[in-house]
Order: structure tokens, then sequence, then C-alpha cells
């Protein structure tokens, strides 16, 4: 058995994922910044790719994992791996698993205010 690769902490967060089978809800366990254990009654096999949001009450929107496999299943529980994070999203992350305020990361893009000024002659 392998050692895991990065520190996990028990969490308690709704999530919700979306498949190219459809779209379901789950409470997501067991996070790190490689993966977390998931609880759904969502039918995923190992394999299965899948976009995972995560409801963390310590962020203000929800934390958006762009893609991540299903690495193993029993019962009602799923492991996955999460493959690709959306910009500044793995820094969230780890902040949540390591305690500390997770910055706010916007889905909008950042418009830049210009002005002209008068120039002197």
């Amino acid at each position: 058995m392998r050692p895991r690769s990065s520190p996990r902490k028990y969490v308690r967060y709704s999530a919700s994922v979306q498949t190219d089978n459809g779209a379901g809800d789950g409470t997501l366990f067991d996070l790190s910044a490689t993966g977390c254990r998931m609880q759904s009654t969502i039918p995923l096999a190992p394999g299965s790719y899948l976009a995972l949001h995560i409801e963390a009450p310590e962020t203000e929107s929800p934390v958006a994992v762009e893609v991540s496999v299903v690495r193993w299943h029993k019962d009602n529980q799923f492991g996955i791996e999460f493959l690709r994070y959306a910009e500044g999203v793995r820094e969230q992350v780890t902040d949540l698993i390591e305690g500390r305020e997770a910055p706010v990361i916007s889905n909008q893009p950042v418009e830049a205010e210009l002005t002209l000024s008068t120039i002197a002659a």
C-alpha cells in the first residue's frame, strides 16, 4: 500500500457533481489537495470523470474542481482524485485543509477601468 502524498482533513461539505450521464449531490469527506472521499447515491464507477463543486462554509462561492476521476467505489462512497482545478482553486483547497482563511476567488473576469487625463500644453 502506497503512503498518502498529501495531508487530508476530515470535513463534511455538501458537494455537487456533473458527469456525462447527469448531475447529482452528495457529501464530501476526507479532503486533501489531491482528492477526497464522497458519499452519494449517484452511480459512479471507477474511471468515471466528473466536475465537482464543493460548498465549503469558509468560502463565498463553491470551490470548483474542473476535472476529477473516481478511483474507487464501495457501497455509496467514492474515492475521487482531483485532476484539474479552476484557476486559484488548488490554493483554496490547501487553505481549507490547513485551516487558513480561504481567499475569495471570483469567477468573473477582471475589467480594468480606463481613465483619460488632459495633458497640459
